[in-house]
């Protein structure tokens, strides 16, 4: 095992919007699970969400996964208590080693108490 797949410390779900007819002759966006990888989330520094601003996009974290796995622009992420929408992804070495995943969290409706 290298040192770096030893730091991925959580299962997360991926799953890909998939274009669904509505009978009305326009669609509907489901989203298809694709299965679980191994990965690291953390919050993003102020420094990398200016540069994502920049870049015309806004993100809350960055996803490490290693190198090849099925993952791309607008496939949702859930796990460690948390469910993220990916906003680019990136090889940063291109030495096919590991990928950096800029994520934006989607905030979930709170339940409302005694509900």
């Amino acid at each position: 095992m290298s040192i770096f797949t030893s730091l991925l410390n959580n299962d997360f779900l991926v799953s890909r919007p998939v274009r669904l007819p509505n009978g009305q002759g326009g669609w509907a966006i489901a989203y298809s699970p694709l299965g679980t990888i191994r990965g690291r989330l953390r919050p993003a520094g102020g420094s990398e969400r200016d540069v994502a601003d920049q870049l015309e996009r806004a993100i809350s974290h960055v996803l490490y996964v290693v190198a090849g796995t099925d993952i791309q622009r607008e496939d949702t992420v859930e796990g460690d208590e948390v469910t993220v929408r990916v906003q680019g992804v990136r090889e940063p070495s291109r030495a096919d080693h590991h990928l950096e995943i800029d994520c934006l969290e989607i905030q979930k409706p709170t339940k409302e108490v005694g509900s």
